[in-house]
């Protein structure tokens, strides 16, 4: 975009607010071809986080400043034009000019160097952040020593001495906020991850993967109930859509103010509501689908020509507090989306559509400040690397999303990942330097953005770095919350080297946080960036999680800030990564590919709840081995089934035939019948390489390495001599 429209947006304010905040950071002089502190986000310090403490009342620059009219306003710490700024050469930029240059923004950055600060500050967390017990700063208790190697035992002991991965988190989740993909908030903290990284040894890189056609503002938004009486509502807006237009002279992004009436359901209620419709919020039910072809452009029109205020749509059921945030980035600059849409709590939403069937005249008032703005916005990866000293192009990842939706502070999604990550990353560089060592493997720490519009910026980084996919070794995704990292899938071909990699983890893991290995058929293709790697064939791993935090609670919505991140966990969990990392970045060899990902499942060609047939695809195996609508499915080859998940299991080990046997209501009575239907899966183009795959495992592994393929009754075979080759 260009720098006047970034200049009059509130993104521009809330930059140049920020600045006021927190402390200096560098960029380059253009005309002195220097760089110069700055400003913006948060800084490193040598020993951590936090903030540069700010120049007290009175205090005079140092003799040493020098002047530099850049044309940048007024300085962010003394309230004035900034014409002291310390010059500090550094080797290298930290991609901060040319980040803000390409939004436009560089002439709202630049301030004045404030004084030195201590070695480490830690950043002020909230009081409402949950610290557990076992996390506070006492003194660490002695550990028995979990490995010969003298790194892992300097990873444990740097981590029980002085664990810094709430920090990282609050610096993230607090100091930063929501990260939403082409935001100021989102570049602020990669450029503050990048400067975390080399302030550890690392090389780090600011990598550009792609851009996003506009960029969104999300500004101040309020609501209540007018009439009958006053009333706050809690309600959200998704990301890339449009704020209110304003009423009665004011600007846009005011509130307007109108009555609440029913989406129509049909020509008569819209001809009933028409005369109404002017600056009219228009409830959507929750669940309901809206009338299309006529009917829909029919109602649509009356809705543009009657200039309603926008759509309020219930966010949850009644009985569903939550108000998720999701949104659509791929929008043309040209014809951007004008009317605004409001996610209204649900038992907010279905309280004001009892009151308006009831006959209640009922007004609303929101005011939204969005704002969309043309691009193109330049969108990065963060890539920090520990180099390896025997194979330095192998390569084990560890990585999570930096990015976020921005209806919550985007903590538990996923600054919780972004900290073990960043935490093991800081473990691992001081291990080394304390102990003169140096991984086998490159160990290369990843950030991804756009992982919410779709994984897109771990995809462009596969895409665009094809040639290094063969020697990753592994990689292992953070991106599920809070909770501690209890799991991690592995098939039969892997189950014996990882059982050795995570041998040191079983033994630090205390009996309240259990680690196990989960066997599988192949490793799943999860909704997150692990997949984005598996696709391509290399050994991705999304790490399973247990404990008390309910995920789907703060997942994507208002809930999700920092003092849902449970601390104890979250330093169990990033030694765990640290610990992996390391072990995987020194095995002898790269992990096994083969059979890496399980073959598509045997499908029977029906829709179904639970065990029972809802429908059939037509000319499907369902429908030509006679499954009907309302059969109930009872048995599989003899084997009881009563649910879901043990339906699929039964019709995915063994045989490509097998009977199924289902309860049918007769036409003539309410009694019902058992019918036994043949289905054979034998011309299935897979079918073949499932049976093959099923003999070759069946001859390597014993049956406590396949349990998904032993029949029931079946007798337990000896595992075969090379079992744990």
């Amino acid at each position: 975009m260009s720098a006047d429209i970034f200049a009059q947006s509130s993104i521009a304010q809330r930059t140049e607010q920020r600045a006021r905040m927190v402390g200096p950071r560098r960029v380059r002089n253009p005309e002195a071809g220097e760089f110069w502190q700055v400003n913006l986000g948060i800084v490193r310090f040598s020993g951590g986080t936090g903030r540069r403490k700010r120049p007290q009342a009175g205090e005079k620059p140092s003799p040493e400043l020098k002047k530099i009219q850049l044309g940048m306003g007024r300085c962010p710490t003394h309230e004035s034009t900034c014409d002291d700024v310390e010059h500090v050469p550094v080797r290298a930029p930290l991609g901060l000019f040319r980040g803000f240059a390409q939004l436009g923004a560089v002439a709202l950055l630049i301030g004045c160097r404030g004084s030195e600060a201590p070695a480490r500050v830690s950043v002020e967390r909230p009081a409402s952040v949950e610290v557990d017990v076992a996390s506070n700063p006492e003194p660490p208790v002695e550990r028995a020593p979990i490995s010969d190697d003298a790194v892992i035992q300097a990873i444990v002991a740097i981590a029980d001495r002085d664990s810094q991965v709430g920090d990282l988190l609050a610096a993230v989740a607090v100091e930063i906020g929501p990260r939403l993909t082409g935001s100021p908030q989102l570049l602020e903290a990669e450029l503050w991850a990048v400067d975390q990284f080399e302030g550890w040894g690392l090389t780090a890189t600011h990598e550009q993967w792609g851009s996003y056609p506009v960029a969104f503002d999300r500004g101040k938004a309020t609501g209540a109930v007018v009439r009958p009486e006053r009333e706050p509502l809690e309600f959200g807006t998704w990301a890339w859509t449009p704020g209110t237009r304003g009423q009665d002279g004011l600007e846009a992004g005011g509130p307007v103010r109108g009555q609440a009436l029913r989406y129509p359901e049909d020509a008569a209620q819209l001809r009933a509501r028409k005369p109404y419709l002017r600056d009219a919020w228009i409830m959507v039910p929750y669940g309901f689908e809206r009338p299309s072809g006529k009917l829909g452009q029919q109602i649509e029109r009356a809705f543009e020509r009657g200039k309603i205020a926008g759509l309020v749509f219930a966010a949850g059921d009644s009985d569903d507090p939550r108000i998720s945030t999701h949104g659509d980035h791929r929008l043309d600059p040209d014809k951007l989306p004008t009317r605004v849409e409001i996610q209204l709590r649900g038992d907010q939403h279905h309280a004001l559509l009892q009151r308006i069937d009831a006959g209640d005249y009922v007004e609303l008032e929101f005011g939204v400040a969005n704002r969309l703005l043309p691009g193109p916005v330049p969108v990065y990866n963060v890539i920090a690397e520990l180099p390896g000293a025997s194979l330095p192009d192998q390569r084990v990842i560890v990585g999570g999303h930096l990015d976020s939706w921005d209806g919550g502070s985007g903590a538990i999604d996923n600054a919780a990942g972004v900290a073990t990550t960043m935490e093991a990353a800081r473990l691992i560089a001081a291990a080394c330097a304390r102990t003169g060592q140096r991984p086998r493997r490159t160990i290369s720490f990843q950030l991804w953005s756009g992982e919410e519009q779709g994984l897109l910026g771990s995809t462009a980084w596969v895409a665009a770095h094809a040639d290094q996919l063969a020697g990753i070794s592994a990689a292992l995704v953070h991106d599920n919350g809070t909770n501690y990292i209890s799991a991690l899938p592995v098939t039969p071909e892997l189950h014996a080297i990882m059982q050795a990699v995570f041998e040191p983890v079983t033994k630090l893991s205390p009996a309240d946080m259990p680690f196990s290995l989960e066997l599988v058929e192949g490793l799943p293709f999860e909704p997150s960036d692990s997949t984005s790697f598996l696709r391509e064939g290399v050994p991705a791993f999304f790490w399973g999680q247990s404990g008390r935090s309910d995920y789907d609670h703060y997942h994507h919505t208002q809930y999700d800030h920092a003092d849902a991140v449970i601390d104890a966990y979250q330093r169990h969990s990033a030694l765990v990564v640290a610990i992996a990392a390391w072990q995987l970045a020194q095995l002898p060899a790269p992990l096994e590919r083969h059979n890496l990902v399980a073959l598509p499942g045997r499908k029977l060609g029906a829709a179904l709840h639970d065990t029972r047939v809802v429908s059939i695809l037509e000319g499907s195996l369902a429908a030509g081995a006679g499954l009907a609508v309302g059969d109930r499915i009872l048995e599989v080859a003899g084997e009881p089934v009563s649910t879901l998940a043990q339906l699929l299991a039964a019709v995915r080990r063994g045989d490509s035939r097998k009977t199924l046997t289902v309860a049918r209501r007769g036409a003539a009575g309410p009694g019902t019948t058992r019918v036994e239907l043949q289905f054979d899966w034998s011309q299935d183009p897979d079918e073949a390489e499932r049976m093959a795959r099923q003999a070759e495992r069946r001859k390597r592994f014993g049956e406590q390495l396949r349990p998904w393929d032993t029949e029931p009754g079946a007798a337990t075979p000896e595992p075969a001599p090379h079992e744990h080759d």
